[in-house]
C-alpha cells in the first residue's frame, strides 16, 4: 500500500490533467510538437490563457520545450503521457464509464 507522502506525485499529476484545455492541449501534441500559434488556432483558446495552461502542464512535467528562433516548440514529456490522456479518453467512453 502506498504511503500518503507516495501518493503526492500522482496526485498532482491528475490534478494537472483535469482541464479540458490542458487534455486537449496534451492530445494535439500526442500528433507531434507545436508553437503556441499552432495550439492557439486548434483550440480556439485565448494566448493568455492557454499560456497558463501550458505553464501549469510545464511545472507538471507533462511538456517540454525548445526555442526555434522566435517560436517555442511545445512537445510531450515522454510516451507514458500520451499513453495515460488517451486511456483515460478510451475509459470515458467505454460503456458504462464516465
Amino acid at each position: 500500500m502506498a504511503t500518503p507522502t507516495e501518493l503526492d506525485g500522482p496526485v498532482a499529476l491528475f490534478a494537472a490533467l483535469a482541464h479540458p484545455v490542458r487534455l486537449r492541449v496534451l492530445l494535439l501534441l500526442d500528433g507531434g510538437d507545436r508553437t503556441v500559434s499552432e495550439l492557439q488556432e486548434a483550440t480556439g483558446v485565448e494566448q493568455s490563457a492557454l499560456s497558463h495552461q501550458l505553464a501549469t502542464l510545464r511545472k507538471a512535467r507533462l511538456v517540454l520545450t525548445e526555442r526555434d528562433g522566435r517560436h517555442v516548440r511545445y512537445r510531450l514529456a515522454d510516451h507514458h503521457v500520451a499513453h495515460i490522456v488517451r486511456d483515460a479518453v478510451l475509459h470515458a467512453d467505454e460503456p458504462g464509464g464516465s
